[in-house]
């Protein structure tokens, strides 16, 4: 009886042990599904809170706008017509047949020609064209001189020095200028070597997923935490946000492309990057000269430049010791290396700093460009300067013609 006791005991509890583990991982399911639905309805509601309150710059990586090339890396495309927007407002991007970008009226021919060189900064994404620096001199410099001018804007996004170089070369071959307009944006145009080529590819590298090969920390990165971050960051402005407030973090991983320029740190300024640039600054000179045609250059600065709270703001997220920075290092060096080898410079600087002051809006809240209101005050700046090299240009031409009509007539 004793026996029959205990073995229906034994096997009353074996019966319900499944019915218990079912119930417990059915239970263990359905905590999960309802933290997994909490999780997602939250992050919803945070990516629309920070849509909202706080938009954030998204990254561009549009296959439509720049295309791979040979010798210069990238480029616009030809003949593109569509809209983009990097975080500020939505605008027009059209280009012409060589991938210059131009206004809503396309291609302004001229009987006077202005090459414009330089990155981000002058490609003008956050504005429409005509509220751009070049569309802003095409418009006003014809009312000025009375003639039909016409800029060609070749400016491309993550563009350098070495990268105008090569742009000038091909350029020249290809239409006659009256004069080389260089943007040089201090915040990222001091380079330290010489290139000759750069490789075919895109602006923006996309990391596809994948299995990873191995179980080493960089396999790992690049097969899943890469290709995950490029998915987020080209549409979630919560990831983008929460990438802004922890980039130290970020920096140590390898996850993020930001970082504080080194030239503008006091132990920089004997660095070799500086001769580098000016060097290259110099054979544009001589490309140019060899063409008959003059060249200016224009320092832009970077929005932390300007502002000194948008400094405070930068050297506090990447930690870095106020009293090692020399925000004006890059100008008055620059500067200096140009004009040693006679090379004009116009410094805009000083004219942003003034209208700061005066509690003009230069710069995005979400991108750090140029707003319309900044690309006024360097068009203003530049404008006369640009008038000048202009008039004696034409004086120069003029005077060349008539020498060579007058050696003609004597010959005769």
């Amino acid at each position: 009886m004793l026996l029959t006791s205990v073995c229906s005991t034994a096997e009353s509890r074996f019966m319900g042990r499944p019915k218990i583990t079912r119930q417990l991982m059915r239970q263990i399911a359905v905590n999960t599904a309802l933290v997994l639905a909490a999780g997602t309805v939250g992050l919803v509601i945070a990516e629309v809170a920070v849509r909202m309150v706080a938009p954030q710059q998204l990254i561009l990586k549009r296959p439509d706008i720049w295309m791979p090339v040979d010798t210069l890396g990238w480029q616009h495309r030809p003949n593109v017509q569509t809209t983009v927007n990097t975080g500020e407002r939505t605008v027009r991007l059209n280009t012409d047949r060589e991938g210059f970008r131009v206004g809503e009226r396309g291609r302004v021919d001229g009987d006077r020609r202005i090459l414009l060189l330089g990155d981000s900064f002058m490609e003008a994404l956050q504005v429409e064209y005509e509220q751009s620096v070049a569309g802003l001199l095409e418009q006003r410099l014809p009312e000025l001189t009375g003639e039909r001018i016409a800029v060609r804007n070749t400016a491309v996004g993550a563009w350098d020095p070495n990268h105008y170089l090569m742009q000038l070369r091909r350029s020249l071959t290809q239409e006659s200028y009256d004069l080389v307009v260089v943007a040089f944006f201090l915040g990222n145009d001091v380079v330290s070597r010489r290139v000759e080529q750069f490789e075919r590819r895109p602006p923006a590298e996309v990391h596809p997923f994948r299995l990873p090969r191995s179980l080493t920390a960089r396999e790992v990165k690049d097969a899943w935490l890469y290709p995950i971050n490029d998915f987020l960051e080209i549409r979630s402005h919560l990831f983008t946000l929460f990438k802004a407030r922890a980039q130290t973090l970020l920096m140590r991983v390898g996850l993020t492309a930001r970082y504080f320029p080194p030239h503008f740190l006091k132990k920089r300024a004997g660095a070799k990057e500086w001769q580098v640039t000016a060097e290259i600054c110099h054979e544009l000179a001589d490309v140019a000269a060899a063409h008959n045609t003059p060249i200016v250059f224009v320092l832009v600065p970077a929005s932390y430049q300007v502002d000194r709270e948008a400094f405070d703001h930068y050297v506090r997220g990447f930690d870095i010791d106020p009293a090692a920075v020399d925000i004006a290092q890059p100008n008055r060096i620059v500067s200096e290396l140009l004009a040693a080898r006679n090379l004009e410079v116009i410094d805009v600087s000083p004219a942003m700093e003034r209208a700061n002051a005066k509690g003009v809006k230069l710069y995005g809240d979400v991108d750090p460009h140029l707003s319309p209101e900044g690309h006024v005050v360097v068009q203003q700046t530049v404008e006369p300067h640009i008038l000048r090299a202009l008039q004696q240009a034409k004086i120069e031409k003029t005077g060349s013609h008539l020498t060579h009509a007058t050696h003609a007539g004597t010959s005769r």
